[in-house]
């Protein structure tokens, strides 16, 4: 090696690192910093250039900007000297120490650490201490990161919070209120029936903000909703462990038919052109041709109504009409009354499904513990799980409005304040379809008509 180079006036470049899973974690790149320009002034050199890479691992195989810009100051012969405070700041694997080796030997330019003082790469001795110090960094890599995986799936099993924030909660576990309320209303909406595009629009067209303050969009609904957090539960690698120490904002049954929604494979309902506009479009059916009505203006009394349409060669008869307003309040009155009416039998149906899920759920539980201690072959646990899957999608999630979330009452009062599709949602959970009746009063001062809404019930 020229050891011209490392003389007084020589020229240094000062790389620092720092990441959160290595060892020297509470060793900031200012400290480092600070160390190394010591060592610059206490050999005279001169300082070229600094370089840091904040809280990124060597080990994770994440690109370094400054790394990579040493390098090629190196490659240029910018440089004389690279001083860092330990030597593992500049890799912990080998592969990469071999490259810098190949680099160190092609410009001549050593390593000076605080820690270990001089490494000449130029030497059997230098490149074997390179070696070794990498080794044992890389080791140590190993064992925090064992020890961090223990930490993590202790806390876990002990329910702990995760210690971040998210939607509906702080970074401590707390419920941000509002926010829970919002979790609730698109949970009800999505088991409901009504699609993750629609809530989107409408919690965007609301002015309510994201946890980061951006728009709304399919795929944030569906991470929240499908996190077991939100019913007070704490997951480890995709499956609950515990039940959280936390308090929850949904059940835990209402949480489960959630996740088993959005679960991969499952269908996530209609597709949408886009928000709906009119309430009962296509609900409303035409008691002569059957045809689906669409809503209008009145000819005569220039009001809103329905009517079957008219349109050459198509089956519709265009002789059946109704007013919109009067239809529209009657059949939501008679949804809020439904609601309230059928609570046994929701709950009945919803404990029914989560027993049978429950069930088949245990059975792949078990049939991973046989293939995992070899008791039955790769091919065996295949066939089983396809099976269990197979059965699995007998059980399709429920369409209920959970009873913590909505009552006859609930909806009546947010009623005005809810969007199109979200009515809409709701009437659909209720109604088949409605056919509408003729006008039996066809002289005279025409008053609104329940009896000519015939409501096909679901049961």
């Amino acid at each position: 090696m020229d050891n011209h180079r490392e003389r007084e006036n020589a020229r240094a470049a000062i790389y620092t690192r720092i990441s959160k899973d290595l060892t020297l974690e509470g060793l900031g790149v200012t400290r480092q910093l600070t160390d190394c320009r010591a060592l610059v002034a206490k050999f005279g050199w001169t300082i070229v250039e600094e370089f840091e890479d904040n809280d990124i691992s060597a080990s994770g195989g994440k690109r370094r900007p400054a790394y990579e810009r040493l390098k090629a100051l190196m490659e240029a012969q910018a440089v004389d000297v690279v001083v860092v405070y330990a030597a593992d700041r500049l890799h912990r694997n080998s592969r990469e120490l071999e490259d810098w080796i190949d680099l160190a030997a092609r410009t001549g330019i050593n390593i000076h650490s605080v820690t270990n003082g001089t490494i000449d790469l130029s030497t059997p001795d230098g490149k074997t201490m390179a070696r070794v110090v990498t080794a044992f960094a890389a080791g140590e890599v190993a064992k925090t990161k064992t020890r961090i995986l223990r930490k993590h799936l202790e806390l876990a099993e002990s329910g702990a919070w995760f210690g971040q924030k998210c939607y509906g909660f702080t970074a401590d576990g707390q419920i941000i209120e509002h926010e829970a309320t919002i979790i609730r209303e698109m949970a009800a909406r999505v088991l409901h029936g009504e699609g993750f595009n629609d809530i989107a629009r409408d919690l965007t067209a609301r002015g309510i903000p994201t946890a980061r303050g951006a728009n709304w969009r399919a795929a944030t609904i569906q991470n929240i909703l499908k996190a077991p957090r939100i019913a007070g539960l704490r997951a480890h690698h995709g499956k609950i462990s515990a039940k959280g120490q936390w308090e929850a904002i949904v059940s835990e049954e209402t949480s489960a038919m959630l996740r088993a929604k959005l679960a991969p494979g499952r269908s996530q309902g209609k597709k949408r052109g886009g928000p709906r506009k009119h309430l009962l479009t296509g609900l409303l059916v035409c008691h002569k041709c059957g045809t689906g009505m669409v809503k209008s203006i009145n000819g005569k009394s220039k009001k809103p109504s329905y009517r079957c349409p008219r349109n050459a060669g198509a089956a519709a008869c265009g002789g059946t009409t109704i007013v919109a307003a009067e239809t529209e309040a009657w059949l939501a009155e008679a949804a809020f009354h439904f609601q309230d009416a059928r609570v046994i039998d929701e709950e009945d149906k919803t404990g029914e499904w989560l027993e049978k899920i429950g069930a088949l759920d245990a059975r792949l539980e078990e049939l991973a513990a046989d293939y995992g201690t070899g008791a039955i072959s790769r091919n065996e646990w295949l066939a089983a799980r396809a099976a269990v899957e197979r059965h699995k999608a007998q059980y399709p999630v429920p369409i209920v409005r959970p009873r913590e979330l909505t009552t006859g009452a609930m909806l009546r009062a947010a009623w005005s304040d809810m969007p199109t599709s979200a009515q809409r949602a709701v009437l659909d959970d209720v109604f088949v379809k409605v056919v509408v009746l003729p006008r039996r009063q066809v002289t005279g001062l025409k008053t609104f008509d329940t009896s000519r809404l015939a409501p096909e019930w679901r049961v």
